[in-house]
Formats: structure tokens, C-alpha cells, sequence
């Protein structure tokens, strides 16, 4: 599976093990398959089963790694191989917003529970106070999800405002997405 450029062996709190790193070359398809996975078990990420990416787009954020436009940590399962979560950043290419980092991340609802979102947002978090570019992390969450915003918020975040209505589910329910942020510049 991929390039290895940083790979790292780690226990969760049930005893279970994961190997964490970041996604490289070849890892297309277990990403892929990580992402139906994750859209198919929970209504709190944007991403519906039926508009999940193809493996053309999956790859090419890959490649974006080394090109310092996209940031990628992965949790495998190594008795499986399969991805069990992910916290990615994206980079904005525009002047004036190139120190900020959108921060989007989940984890399978099997690997809940056990440590491993917090570990994976705080070794995240790491990365990007390491990058000289990046003073600003960014994300959204579903109102409802008071686990994941419990998360930010002992991470950091603050909320910072709220878009009303900005989801819409299949079901025809509407959501709020609630903004937060996290100064990681001097």
C-alpha cells in the first residue's frame, strides 16, 4: 500500500492497533473504498453514498500530497489493510487565503469511541503548526454531531458563526453547519 513516508504503530484505548500515515501513491483504492464506507454510516458528513468521488479525483488529491497542496493522514487496520479513518486539510491556492488550512476528517463507526479521532485531530494539528504557510485551521460541523464538536473544542476550535439551513439531507430535513476555527499562527 503506498509510499511510506511517515508510518507510525499506535494502541488504542481497546488495545487495538493502527498503523497511521500519510496517504501516498497506490493508495487510491483503499481511500476510495474508506470514503463509500464512512458516507454509507453516518448522516453527519457532506459527502451522500451517491456522490462519493471517483477514483480519478481520490487519486489526484494523492498526488497533491507532494505538491504541498493537500495533507492526508491515514488510519489502517493492519490485520485488514483497510483505511479505518482519515483527517485530511485541503489548501486554498489564492494569495490572501493560502494560510489557511479546511480541515475535513472521520472515522468508521466500528474505531469510535477509542481514541482515535482525537489522536489523529492532535497529531493534525501538529503537522500543521510545523507548516510555515498555515497560521488558520477551518472546518464545519453538522449541527447534531455533538461528539465531533465536543472533539474540536477540546482540540481548540472555537465557534466562530453558523450557516443556517446549508444542509440539506435526503430525507428533505434542513441542517445548520456550524463554523469553527483555530489560530495556529504566531
Amino acid at each position: 500500500m503506498g509510499e511510506e513516508a511517515m508510518s507510525e504503530t499506535i494502541t488504542l484505548k481497546d488495545g487495538r492497533e493502527v498503523v497511521l500515515r500519510s496517504s501516498g501513491q497506490g493508495d487510491g483504492h483503499v481511500v476510495l473504498a474508506y470514503l463509500k464506507a464512512l458516507g454509507e454510516s453516518t448522516e453527519f458528513i457532506l459527502t451522500h453514498p451517491g456522490d462519493t468521488p471517483g477514483l480519478g479525483p481520490v487519486e489526484e488529491r494523492i498526488e497533491w500530497i507532494g505538491q504541498g497542496k493537500f495533507y492526508s493522514l491515514v488510519a489502517v487496520d493492519p490485520q485488514s489493510g483497510v483505511v479505518v479513518a482519515n483527517t485530511a486539510y485541503s489548501f486554498s491556492p489564492r494569495v490572501k487565503l493560502e494560510h489557511i488550512a479546511d480541515l475535513g476528517t472521520g472515522v468508521l463507526p466500528a474505531w469510535q469511541g477509542v481514541g482515535l479521532g482525537s489522536m489523529m485531530l492532535g497529531r493534525s494539528i501538529e503537522d500543521m503548526k510545523a507548516n510555515p504557510k498555515i497560521h488558520r485551521l477551518e472546518l464545519t460541523v453538522m449541527v447534531g454531531n455533538d461528539r465531533a464538536q465536543r472533539m474540536y473544542e477540546r482540540a481548540g476550535f472555537v465557534v466562530e458563526g453558523r450557516k443556517i439551513k446549508s444542509i440539506r439531507q435526503p430525507d428533505g430535513e434542513y441542517r445548520d453547519e456550524i463554523i469553527m476555527g483555530l489560530w495556529i499562527g504566531e
